[in-house]
């Protein structure tokens, strides 16, 4: 079906946007990679930040404890974009 060039179709159906829910997967993955990164990506700024600055500041102070914040950063992330991903 061809559409002659003087059909005017509404502003609304010029684009079509299509959001990519975050995944638990990824989410982990980043924060594995840098903390706070998974939640940033799962659309979380601020927890990102906070998991960012207490991560470091654990890794800086003991290295066991900031061993034991990264993983749960880690298990947070992927809990944040799997919660992210059930709200659409």
């Amino acid at each position: 079906m061809e559409m002659s060039e003087d059909f005017d179709y509404p502003e609304s159906m010029g684009e079509v946007r299509v959001r990519r829910l975050p995944s638990g997967g990824i989410a982990a993955v980043l924060a594995v990679l840098v903390p706070g990164l998974g939640h940033v990506y799962a659309g979380r700024l601020t927890a990102g930040a906070v998991w960012f600055v207490a991560t470091t500041f654990a890794y800086w102070a003991i290295l066991i404890p900031g061993f034991l914040l990264h993983a749960l950063n880690i298990w947070s992330a992927y809990r944040a974009a799997e919660e992210a991903g059930d709200r659409y």
